[in-house]
């Protein structure tokens, strides 16, 4: 669901990122990017305003912070631009992905 008005930047099924909090690292899945957030796929919950650390393996780390959970995802807050930046780094890794195929 959508409950913000920025509009959400579909990415390539499957893509994964590493969320890291208090010290443990979680496999997750994203499930969509807007301008300054993402939807991850993810079933431990974490404090609301918790900073964390979202790792992809062609675009580095970014930081973000934590604004929503339910049972299944949790929603991140992320600087200006940084979806935008994740979504470009998933378009090159799946062209390049292909190629290779």
């Amino acid at each position: 669901m959508n409950r913000r008005h920025a509009p959400r930047h579909m990415i390539s099924p499957g893509t994964r990122v590493r969320l890291t909090s208090f010290d443990n690292s979680y496999d997750c899945e994203v499930l969509d990017l807007s301008f300054c957030g993402a939807r991850l796929l993810f079933d431990t919950k974490l404090p609301i305003g918790s900073e964390v650390i979202l790792s992809h393996s062609h675009c580095g780390q970014v930081l973000g912070t934590v604004k929503w959970n339910s049972p299944q995802e949790i929603g991140l807050e992320l600087g200006p631009g940084v979806g935008r930046l994740l979504t470009r780094c998933d378009t090159a890794h799946t062209a390049y992905t292909q190629q290779s195929s």
